[in-house]
């Protein structure tokens, strides 16, 4: 079952499910919007990026980041959630490259993978709404818990950064320049062919103006010779 904003609520309240710190204003129809975290890394960079002090984090086009989450979570075994981004960055051209779902018993902040799709440089506020988490609650609490290496995470580990330093993003973003670099050169070609089709129409046209006047003189000098 899909929780609504009411059962999202008394979740929190009566301690089934953690989400520090909570704000109502979060609180969606069916959903809760988690935020822009503390840190964040991306391909371009060498450094992790304290968001918080700086107040963004930004994404270069066909940039590839991970960043952490604002809220921590705690759900217990009666509950999971499905992870999508918020549509304002959808829109933007924006992709969140994560797992689909939170696992009953997963305790910490998410780490979300995002890649730059669009030719401009995009900003992530400190705090600003970028997750939005469905919650079901299960028919019967799962049998075990979620154990696996990313429990009890809240900052980003140091393999975390060298999987996005490291380089095993950053050919998409090569891969990007050299399409616009393409797109650029397919342009101007284009361009060139433009300029070259209007010169051979305007030569072609002086051709047959030039036709024209021959053919003319020749029928004024047939003309002449018959009335001679």
């Amino acid at each position: 079952m899909i929780l609504t904003d009411s059962d999202i609520i008394q979740a929190t309240e009566q301690g089934s499910l953690v989400i520090e710190p909570f704000s109502k204003r979060q609180v969606q129809p069916a959903s809760y919007d988690l935020r822009v975290g503390r840190q964040a890394i991306t391909s371009s960079s060498d450094s992790v990026v304290d968001i918080e002090q700086r107040g963004f984090f930004e994404l270069t086009p066909g940039d590839f980041a991970v960043v952490t989450t604002r809220e921590k979570l705690e759900f217990d075994l009666s509950h999971t959630a499905r992870i999508g981004l918020c549509s304002k960055y959808a829109r933007k051209g924006i992709i969140a490259t994560t797992g689909p779902q939170v696992d009953p018993g997963y305790r910490g902040r998410l780490k979300i993978g995002l890649t730059n799709l669009s030719p401009h440089s995009i900003s992530f506020p400190f705090e600003d709404d970028l997750i939005t988490l469905e919650i079901h609650r299960l028919t019967k609490p799962a049998g075990k818990g979620y154990s696996g290496p990313y429990q009890d995470d809240e900052v980003l580990s140091p393999d975390d950064i060298a999987s996005v330093t490291e380089g095993e993003n950053i050919g998409f973003s090569s891969m990007l320049d050299s399409l616009q670099s393409l797109s650029m050169n397919v342009g101007e070609l284009t361009r060139n062919m433009e300029r070259f089709t209007t010169q051979n129409e305007a030569i072609q046209a002086q051709n047959r103006m030039i036709l024209w006047v021959i053919g003319l003189g020749l029928a004024a000098i047939t003309l002449l010779v018959a009335f001679d």
